[in-house]
């Protein structure tokens, strides 16, 4: 008989300790979605509906988008790297997020073009060089593109008056580091652009961005700014490892912060990791970060050990990835979205595929439960990132190929070698818990070719090669734990060539509270969802929990 848990309806409703925000900077998902870009899930699975929605559907709940002033204005190469978000882009993008149900933070730039410490131009059609000129022209546009955006129905929930203004804006009358004048115009134009704010969107908060090329900086930026203004809500950081270090260094500045300015949320506005190819000229090596190493499974510590970081300050409620829809797959080489591939997305440029940060980044809200995806712990090297080593190869011809096939990333290829491939397999025998497991792989061969199955014990999917990258799935169940073979196998194949590549292992987790047969006892401090999925931590969000055995409305 199926049992149910007793639940009593407070009368009194429960608000959750603070409301936390996790997204992305997704600027660009136009842009890839007008040249025909292909997003799959990390089981292979095409994302056939909206992406916001999708993004939404794994945990996050707000998203980031850059303005210009007038991107037309700027070089052809930083258009090429992004520089498109005009106000009309803006508007329209704004209005989907919130029509989605998300919160929209809004980052002026100020700028025709990029802004950081190194440079932050005056647009081209501000052309006085009188500093209560400028701050009239920033008072002006400001509320200009707000008006705009309240009227297309994307009002902003949070908005940067500044895009890392550690050194300044609106170079160079804003330029702090050249001294003389720059604060107190610096001051001008902050005050003039948090005025226009509060008047049109006086529900938002303000942010002001600032990153981390001194860590020193940060700190007395915000010192000096307060003889200017303290009419802000949130301290905005971005935190780049390659570029400002380790999580020490950051731990240093969120301490000053925390301390000096108990008033204010800290909200990481921009931060990534690579998957592969960690740039040369980082200002910190990779060997700075040994657990982080430039491989999907590295951006996925990278993403735990970052929110767990995050979780131990308080006053830190917002995080956003930058850039994590970038993703060249199914766009024409010949006419590529940017000009360089975004190897810190979260989606793979060569298969479309999401990566594990993606669905990882929801924990920071407490909203994460138990990922069933246990590839990493049962399976060695399950995508073939830099050999085969793990696996094992009856038959001899398997071997290890690199960026070779556009369709896959590095693979396992049975080829050819003279003599047929007919009767061997590439496999490993973990030993696995009593449950019910799902093994899948991406898998290629030539159009019609027959004996290619994919194994997981006594269980076995049958292959027929369409000569394109083919997701297959074998579900199976193991009663006692004990060894299992997994993988591959040729069996009087007719094929002359099999591709492979991106092993996934999942496990079926519990389908809801209902379903568990007492005698049962509920972790009385634990919080649940309804479908019965236990959370890290108090609810953020808004919605119906269970906890102490009795439904919780957090408003």
């Amino acid at each position: 008989m199926r049992k149910t848990i007793l639940t009593i309806l407070l009368a009194t409703a429960m608000t959750a300790a603070g409301q936390k925000y996790v997204g992305g900077d997704i600027s660009m998902l136009p842009e890839y979605e007008k040249y025909g870009a292909q997003y799959y899930d990390k089981s292979g699975n095409a994302i056939t509906g909206d992406m916001i929605a999708y993004f939404k559907e794994q945990g996050w709940n707000a998203m980031r988008v850059r303005l210009f002033v007038d991107p037309s204005k700027a070089s052809e190469t930083h258009q090429r790297e992004g520089v498109r978000q005009d106000l009309e882009y803006v508007k329209k993008l704004g209005k989907r997020i919130k029509d989605a149900g998300l919160t929209f933070l809004l980052d002026f730039h100020y700028s025709d073009t990029w802004t950081d410490p190194g440079k932050h131009s005056t647009p081209s059609a501000w052309t006085s060089s009188d500093p209560d000129v400028l701050a009239q022209n920033v008072s002006d546009y400001t509320k200009d593109c707000l008006q705009a955006l309240i009227d297309y129905g994307a009002t902003p929930d949070f908005i940067q008056t500044g895009n890392e203004i550690t050194t300044g804006m609106l170079w160079p009358t804003g330029e702090i580091s050249k001294g003389g004048d720059t604060w107190n115009n610096l001051g001008k134009y902050l005050t003039s652009a948090i005025a226009a704010c509060r008047e049109k969107c006086p529900q938002a908060k303000i942010v002001i961005h600032t990153e981390m090329h001194n860590a020193w900086s940060v700190t007395n930026f915000y010192k000096t700014l307060k003889n200017y203004t303290n009419d802000y809500d949130v301290i905005g950081l971005s935190y780049y490892p390659h570029f400002h270090g380790t999580l020490t260094t950051l731990n240093g500045v969120l301490n000053t912060l925390e301390t000096s300015y108990p008033d204010k949320k800290i909200q990481i506005v921009e931060t990534a990791y690579y998957r592969k190819w960690y740039p040369d000229d980082a200002t910190y090596p990779i060997s700075t970060f040994p657990d982080w190493p430039a491989t999907e499974t590295g951006q996925l510590q990278f993403t735990k050990d970052f929110i767990a970081f995050l979780n131990q300050h308080a006053s830190i409620n917002g995080l956003y990835w930058w850039a994590p829809e970038c993703n060249e797959y199914g766009v024409d080489p010949n006419n590529p979205v940017t000009s360089t591939w975004c190897n810190y997305s979260l989606f793979d440029n060569e298969t479309g595929r999401a990566m594990k940060a993606l669905y990882e980044l929801q924990s920071f809200t407490g909203s994460a439960v138990e990922d069933p995806d246990v590839t990493d712990q049962y399976l060695i090297n399950a995508r073939f990132d830099t050999d085969i080593n793990g696996w094992t190869n009856t038959g001899g011809t398997a071997q290890w190929k690199q960026n070779t096939w556009a369709p896959l990333s590095n693979y396992c290829e049975f080829a050819w070698t003279g003599s047929a491939i007919v009767n061997q397999e590439v496999v490993q025998s973990p030993t696995l818990p009593t449950g019910t497991y799902k093994l899948s792989v991406n898998c290629a061969s030539d159009n019609g070719a027959t004996g290619i199955l994919l194994i997981a014990g006594d269980q076995s999917m049958k292959m027929v090669g369409t000569g394109n990258v083919e997701t297959a799935t074998v579900e199976f169940t193991v009663t006692n734990a004990t060894p299992v073979k997994l993988g591959l196998k040729l069996q009087n194949t007719t094929a002359t060539w099999v591709n492979f590549d991106n092993f996934m292992l999942l496990k079926e987790t519990t389908s809801g509270i209902e379903a568990i047969n007492k005698p049962f006892t509920m972790n009385q401090h634990a919080w649940y969802t309804l479908n019965g999925r236990k959370l890290n931590r108090t609810p953020q969000t808004k919605g119906i929990y269970i906890n102490n055995n009795q439904k919780i409305i957090v408003r």
